[in-house]
């Protein structure tokens, strides 16, 4: 699902109410260290994730009416279920729902209906056996009246009389919504077939999951639309939307030679661009196809619909977007990328959401990359660091709710994408891409959680990977790097720090090292696993610069180094770093170095000023004759006004400028 951003969120709301009322040898596109000669560890074995339940869900059989003048609806759901254990009773979901009969196996049973927990139980009047097969029955109505939250409706009725070109029902049920528009078993890891029978007041569309198997005119002017999913499914994945739409249709025949039918069911006035855009849409399955794997279900639709308070919802085969995105090829991508990931291969707890999130966002960036290469996906990447502004950022991609977070929170959106690049990085293109490859394999119409991940990868790449799900995925927090260089004898001294909270990893990772001098430059991965570390690497001259993780592999940030200390070696060039903060208000702190100008290690004449835009002296910081070494000064904004500042190093021969932002 693709959730509004909360400065995102208000805009649109706004906008709703008026439209309604390198190295040799490596990969270059990572810093894989991964030596090609290691033997991949056995398959992983034992038990998939199954959940508690003493049942496996079989299959949903669901015939609802919703009446289409208001929000009501009626149905009727057959479950079928095979017991795993010896039962009594079986407790299932519905919240807000009358249970008019509950019949097992055509035998009418007794109930007991438990609101708090959003529960029923079915009394058996006697044990069946480990594998028995079950039949249940449950006509029911959605109960006027009872007390919904807004945010969780289960069907959401909106009249024309809001601005909309006809009435508007639909279902969203993530992540445990389900159960206010039928009885289930409501859980993400508990996949079954499901068939769904809509039926409506002629001229209406009814859109679900899976094959279209036809319509039904009935005499009482409706008309029932039957759809077949016969691909496991979670309950938080089914959905109906009806509305008077308009259907475009555009096949597409998948890399395995299926020709798989792309639907797209809008309002008239929104067909045209709906067809216009289906081509992309076809460019996005053959890139996710050459990426993951073939299209796995029977057909891939869309509808597009508004009020709707997110941009869109992965309901498998399905996709339900907001009107105002219904072509924005961001919104678009991260939710087709979800039939793979969080519909084929379904998360195995809430906990795990951002096996679902994290991955269809990174998949944001694939396409990307796919349409722009390699530098458009740096692009993106580097776009999705002002997150860090998130706070759930700070916090694990694993359990947001346990740590105190929303479960759709931005840990497990944008940062789940980004912890996926910086293992895609480790891996290597051709192990990354391997890994996702046998994940979906071995997971394909099931679900996952993250130690089954891992497990997979540790296969595939043939190394324990425990320590990158420790620091990445269970661990708090990004590593914040700063670094200071000396040369001498041809011999580059390194010193990494690692400058995060004390609460976060200390990161065990490879970093790619690129030094530049003149117009050369070479790049040397170093394993850094220590809060300072130093590295020793040949150097045949005094290198212009040194950067690390130039290609933008790792979550990280870059942080000055630890005050400057007496005595060491030389620093290797003149160097005038970023201030820090920046913006800041009122105070900032600029750092730079100085070379020795010659053997004997003489100082050199240094001037550091600050300027505004029109060149108009601000501050002078530092005039005087200053020593070999890092140097550290404040400059303290609190007299001038906010705007955009230029700093000026002028040290003997040489001349260095940079800006910086005041902002009160």
């Amino acid at each position: 699902m693709e959730r509004f951003p909360a400065r995102r969120l208000l805009g649109s709301c706004i906008a709703l109410i008026l439209a309604v009322s390198r190295a040799p040898g490596q990969d270059p596109r990572s810093f894989s260290v991964l030596g090609k000669s290691e033997r991949p560890l056995p398959a992983p074995a034992g038990p998939l994730y199954d959940g508690p339940q003493p049942f496996d869900m079989l299959a949903y059989v669901l015939n609802i009416r919703p009446a289409m003048e208001s929000d009501g609806l009626e149905g009727r759901c057959l479950m079928t279920m095979r017991l795993k254990s010896s039962v009594d009773s079986l407790v299932l979901n519905a919240l807000g729902l009358s249970l008019d009969t509950v019949s097992v196996d055509g035998v009418p049973k007794s109930f007991t209906v438990d609101s708090t927990s959003e529960s029923f139980m079915i009394h058996l009047n006697g044990t069946r056996l480990v594998g028995d097969t079950l039949r249940i029955l449950i006509p029911y109505r959605r109960t006027p009246g009872y007390p919904r939250l807004t945010s969780r409706e289960g069907y959401y009725f909106f009249r024309d009389t809001i601005g909309l070109p006809a009435n508007l029902g639909y279902t969203f049920s993530e992540p445990s919504d389900a159960r206010l528009w039928f009885p289930c078993y409501d859980q993400p890891w508990e996949k079954a077939t499901s068939e769904i029978f809509v039926t409506v007041p002629g001229g209406y569309v009814a859109a679900s999951n899976g094959r279209w198997m036809g319509t039904t005119v009935n005499g009482d002017g409706t008309v029932t639309w039957h759809w077949r999913e016969d691909h496991p499914i979670a309950t938080y994945l089914m959905c109906a939307t009806v509305s008077r739409f308009a259907i475009s249709t555009l096949p597409y025949v998948s890399v395995s030679g299926d020709t798989i039918p792309v639907q797209y069911f809008t309002w008239a006035a929104d067909s045209g661009a709906a067809s216009a855009f289906l081509p992309v849409v076809h460019q996005m399955l053959l890139t996710d196809e050459r990426l993951f794997g073939t299209y796995p279900f029977d057909k891939y639709a869309m509808s597009s619909i508004v009020p709707f308070v997110y941009l869109g919802m992965e309901h498998q085969t399905m996709t339900t977007l907001n009107r105002y995105v219904q072509t924005d090829p961001r919104v678009v991508s991260h939710e087709l990328a979800h039939q793979w990931w969080g519909d084929l291969v379904t998360c195995g707890t809430w906990a795990d959401v951002w096996l679902n999130e994290g991955f269809a966002t990174y998949a944001e960036a694939l396409w990307r990359e796919s349409t722009g290469g390699s530098s458009a996906l740096k692009s993106y990447m580097q776009d999705t660091l002002n997150g860090f502004q998130y706070g759930s950022w700070q916090g694990a991609v694993y359990d947001p709710v346990g740590q105190g977070f929303n479960l759709f929170d931005q840990v497990v959106y944008s940062k789940g994408a980004w912890v996926l690049h910086t293992l895609r990085g480790v891996l290597g293109d051709s192990v990354f891409f391997r890994c996702l490859g046998a994940y979906r394999e071995r997971f394909a119409g099931r679900s996952a959680v993250s130690g089954e991940l891992q497990s997979v990868i540790d296969s595939v790449a043939g190394r324990n990977m425990e320590w990158f799900f420790n620091e990445w995925i269970y661990g708090p927090g990004w590593p914040e790097y700063a670094s200071r260089t000396s040369w001498d004898q041809e011999t580059l001294t390194l010193i990494i720090f690692q400058r995060q909270s004390l609460a976060w990893p200390t990161y065990r990772m490879p970093i790619q090292v690129s030094v530049f001098s003149g117009q050369s430059g070479t790049t040397t991965t170093v394993w850094d696993s220590m809060r300072t570390q130093s590295f020793r690497l040949p150097c045949p001259s005094i290198p212009d610069s040194v950067v690390l993780d130039r290609e933008g592999w790792i979550l990280k940030r870059i942080v000055p180094p630890p005050d400057a200390v007496t005595g060491g070696p030389r620093p290797v060039s003149f160097v005038l770093s970023q201030n820090y903060p920046n913006p800041f208000n009122p105070a900032t702190t600029i750092r730079y170095s100085l070379p020795a100008t010659d053997a004997a290690g003489s100082g050199t004449r240094v001037k550091l000023k600050v300027y505004d835009l029109l060149g108009r002296d601000i501050a002078t910081l530092v005039d005087g004759v200053l020593t070999p070494g890092e140097h550290v000064v404040t400059f303290d904004g609190s007299h001038v006004a906010s705007g955009v500042y230029l700093y000026r190093l002028d040290a003997g021969a040489s001349r260095l400028n940079r800006k910086m932002v005041l902002v009160r």
